[in-house]
């Protein structure tokens, strides 16, 4: 009885570390990440940064920018999207 005990015990204990936080959907993208992207040019819309910023492929090294005020805040990742026809990925708010 005793070993049963343990084995479910274990059993129960891994299924709770294997459980992480939710999952987002593919395609998801919050406020949050924009600005906090790894590139130099993130300074983030309360900072007074106005251009939308964005690369169409991780491995592409040029940024796309819409022009200064085009794009209302909340709308950047949608933009990006919509002109890279696929996810933009390193998509902030810049000042350039």
């Amino acid at each position: 009885m005793k070993l049963k005990t343990l084995m479910m015990s274990l059993a129960f204990g891994a299924l709770l570390s294997a459980c992480g936080g939710p999952i987002t959907e593919e395609g998801e993208v919050t406020e949050q990440e924009i600005g906090s992207t790894s590139q130099a040019l993130c300074e983030g819309w309360d900072n007074g940064a106005r251009y939308c910023t964005f690369r169409c492929t991780a491995s592409q090294t040029t940024h796309y920018f819409a022009g200064y005020g085009d794009v209302p805040y909340g709308n950047c990742t949608a933009y990006a999207n919509n002109y890279c026809g696929r996810t933009a990925v390193s998509v902030c708010w810049s000042k350039l």
